[in-house]
């Protein structure tokens, strides 16, 4: 009866060891997921305070329309509780709440450290909330003193929502169904920053002694058994460092995930009360009661040896899950640094086909007129792209497949279709939506997932996550690239007329004698000036003188050819190059644009006028010399000589130029 005893106690010692084992792998594999994204959120909000520090827009100090890009930010990320730019004093000049344009914020921490520090710098508190953290990044500008700094407080319980998430999915555990689970966020001095049991009052649990809070200060993760220190009972708590870059110093917080220990110990504490009490009750039978005790032993046993083989699998799974995370943030900071869209868009293909190891990957971008972006970009066999396009016809929509939020994942070989029907090129197929400025953009379509073997797989959340994420970073670039774009082509255009400027228009002339070089055809050059204008300032005032050279501009586009570049050399003064023309051809253009002109009046608040315009052409032919200087001195010859003539008129010369004189 004393072995007996002893073998029962052995074995139960045993089975709790395994059972709290189990349930520390668990714990940790939960608080390094939560790590893990936790990491991924901030740096991601980093690089959108970086890259927005690096708008163009931002750095022209254009208040006004910062102001409006902050506000549309915040609508769209609302993890963003607040997003200021300051001049180089620490004052507000523009900010997602108007309360705050023209506040100082000199004295805060997140203005200082970002004046010290490069980079994106990261504060565990918000100045105005225990419950944000605030990024800040100077923008430096070269010979502005100090620099002014861009910041951005994030809602922490933003980020602890996906947190919730990974308690939800660990109260599915088998082990957990009744349990009292919950968690907590600490910064890097122990400081209690989230506490899902919600009890009021700030808690340092470094200072309280809890040996989990400083565990998490010195290893990246494990678990340890403690004791609660609010309710005095004794749990089993996972922890994970979480690493937020930012700043001269990493700041590293912890996450503690706990369960009391007796909810998992409860299912073999039951069994022991059980069999201590058949015990009791059955020493006669003792040969019956030894049989029924080795197997059910023996079956306890084949149960926690199953459950800590489940938690070393589960413990390679989060490994190659953290190595797709990491993996992850590098090719976002990847898409950050293009600068071009077509670049992005295509490493926006090799990325996501390339983690998500699909056969076939496509961005859909229909009705986009962007210089240099085609409406499909396609990697991949070809028979797939008719059996898609097949797919989106049958799918109704006529345009998308994906939805407009979320995602579409399918797969062929269970007949899952829309219509039902077997697609046997097709064998899964996952469809992500790209967004921009919070309209749909394109989507992305990956197709036939491959395992190392060659064999069919099917797209799994996981891949969602990852595809999910580097779309969702592509769009914010994707937004900035098309600011930036933005931007250079206002800087190129004449504010009056729409027209090139006098340096976008020196610029085409260079770069179209060039390409009439390299093709060997002609170039005409035309020298365009009003006659007598300033006649028309002085008489009816410069209001009616804009009008008069916004109609000349818009006449000058009606006579020329699509591809014809016009340009406003400055006052009255215009510029048009007409590739693969020769004298004739400018002789009737410049014809044209004369009639154009002096056979319509120009109605204006004063009345019609009849305004004339002077013109002079030249044309550059091949063998001459590549000289877009003397080409328009030719032409300003040219118009003095149709001014001379008595105006309204035009007059073309030949270029004379040869290639005798590059000798």
């Amino acid at each position: 009866m004393v072995v007996m005893v002893f073998f029962i106690g052995w074995a139960a010692c045993t089975i709790e060891r395994r059972l709290v084992a189990a349930a520390g792998y668990s714990l940790v594999q939960a608080a390094t997921d939560a790590a893990s994204k936790l990491e991924l959120l901030v740096s991601e909000k980093q690089r959108t305070v970086a890259m927005l520090a690096s708008a163009p827009a931002v750095r022209e100090e254009n208040a006004a329309f910062v102001s409006r890009s902050l506000r549309h930010l915040r609508e769209t990320y609302v993890s963003f509780r607040w997003v200021v730019v300051t001049d180089h004093e620490g004052r507000a000049v523009a900010a997602t709440d108007p309360a705050m344009e023209g506040r100082r914020f000199d004295h805060e921490s997140w203005f200082v450290r970002a004046g010290k520090h490069p980079g994106a710098a990261v504060l565990e508190h918000g100045s105005d909330s225990t419950d944000t953290i605030t990024v800040s990044t100077r923008l430096s500008r070269p010979g502005a003193g100090r620099d002014r700094v861009v910041a951005a407080a994030i809602d922490v319980q933003a980020l602890l929502d996906m947190v919730d998430e990974t308690m939800r999915v660990l109260q599915g555990v088998e082990w957990f169904d009744d349990a009292h689970i919950e968690y907590q966020l600490l910064n890097r001095d122990g400081d209690l920053i989230a506490d899902s049991t919600g009890l009021p009052g700030p808690l340092n649990l470094r200072a309280a002694g809890l040996p989990s809070a400083s565990l998490v200060a010195l290893e990246p993760r494990g678990f340890v058994e403690e004791r609660h220190v609010r309710r005095g009972a004794q749990v089993i708590t996972g922890y994970a460092q979480v690493t937020i870059p930012g700043g001269s110093s990493t700041p590293r917080w912890g996450i503690l995930i706990r369960v009391d220990r007796g909810s998992v110990l409860a299912p073999v504490q039951a069994f022991l009360r059980q069999l201590m009490w058949v015990t009791v009750l059955l020493i006669v039978p003792l040969s019956l009661l030894l049989l029924w005790l080795v197997r059910t032993l023996h079956r306890e046993w084949r149960l926690a040896t199953g459950e800590s083989q489940r938690a070393a699998a589960a413990e390679a799974v989060l490994a190659k899950r953290t190595e797709a995370l990491h993996s992850l943030v590098a090719a976002a900071t990847m898409l950050s640094r293009d600068r071009h869209l077509d670049e992005l868009l295509e490493h926006l293909l090799d990325l996501t086909r390339l983690t998500t190891r699909a056969q076939y990957a496509a961005l859909w971008i229909p009705g986009r007129e962007l210089r240099g972006v085609s409406s499909k970009l396609i990697t991949g066999p070809e028979a797939l792209t008719a059996a898609i396009a097949e797919l989106r016809h049958r799918h109704g929509t006529g345009q998308w497949l994906a939805p407009e939020q979320g995602t579409l994942r399918l797969t062929g070989s269970k007949g899952s279709l829309p219509d039902g029907r077997q697609q046997p090129l097709l064998t899964s197929l996952l469809g992500i939506p790209i967004r921009c400025h919070g309209q749909r953009f394109g989507e992305l379509i990956l197709a036939n997932k491959r395992v190392e073997a060659g064999r069919d797989d099917e797209f799994n959340d996981l891949d969602e996550q990852v595809a999910q994420t580097l779309v969702t970073q592509a769009g914010i670039a994707i937004e900035n690239l098309l600011l930036l774009e933005e931007s250079r082509q206002r800087a190129r255009l004449d504010g009056m007329t729409g027209l090139l400027n006098h340096s976008a228009a020196m610029d085409a002339l260079a770069r179209e004698l060039a390409r009439a070089q390299r093709e060997q055809t002609a170039l005409a050059v035309i020298m365009a000036d009003l006659d007598h204008f300033k006649q028309v300032n002085d008489t009816y005032g410069h209001g009616v003188g804009d009008l008069v050279i916004r109609e000349t501009a818009a006449r000058l586009q009606e006579a020329t050819r699509l591809y014809d570049l016009i340009g406003r050399m400055g006052g009255e003064e215009f510029l048009v190059l007409v590739p693969a023309c020769d004298l004739l051809g400018a002789a009737d253009l410049a014809e044209r644009v004369r009639l154009a002109m002096s056979e319509h009046p120009i109605k204006t608040p004063a009345g019609a006028l009849t305004v004339t315009v002077s013109l002079g052409a030249t044309v550059w032919s091949p063998g001459m010399v590549a000289d877009g200087a003397h080409l328009l001195e030719r032409a300003d010859q040219a118009l003095y000589r149709a001014k001379a003539r008595g105006r309204n008129t035009s007059e073309v010369l030949p270029a004379s130029l040869s290639s005798a004189r590059v000798a």
